[in-house]
């Protein structure tokens, strides 16, 4: 009885220990999102630069809404630190001139397999449209 009982605690230690994606590792995830300026509502390509200030969300796991978010740098550079292993999204949103409410998100799926993982996702295009 005692040994069956001490091995149904440590099931239960080991199950409650198991680290789910989100904040308190040592991974990180980086990018870079880039504007491709667009002429007056046409599909006529302008220029593309870094986004600066732009905002960059995270989704951890399967959740349905994003758990953080952050600003990209003057260079258009963002990072989120302290992951534990695990999936999550990244998302940014781009304007489209087809889409409800003039917006459509860039999603990114990352997988954290390591301990110690720096990953660099790449580059997401976004798209603005001037006057």
């Amino acid at each position: 009885m005692r040994k069956g009982l001490v091995g149904i605690l440590g099931l239960i230690f080991l199950v409650g220990c198991s680290k789910e994606p989100g904040v308190g590792g040592k991974n990180s995830i980086e990018g870079v999102i880039i504007i491709e300026e667009y002429i007056d509502g046409t599909e006529l390509f302008v220029v593309d630069y870094p986004a600066p200030e732009e905002r960059v969300y995270i989704i951890y796991g399967d959740n349905a809404y994003y758990a953080d978010e952050t600003r990209t740098n003057y260079d258009g550079s963002f990072r989120f630190e302290y992951l534990y292993k695990g999936d999550y999204s990244i998302f940014v949103y781009s304007e489209c001139l087809a889409c409800p409410g003039g917006v459509e998100p860039k999603f990114v799926d990352i997988e954290l397999k390591e301990r110690k993982e720096e990953f660099l996702a790449d580059t997401i295009y976004i798209k603005k449209y001037i006057n």
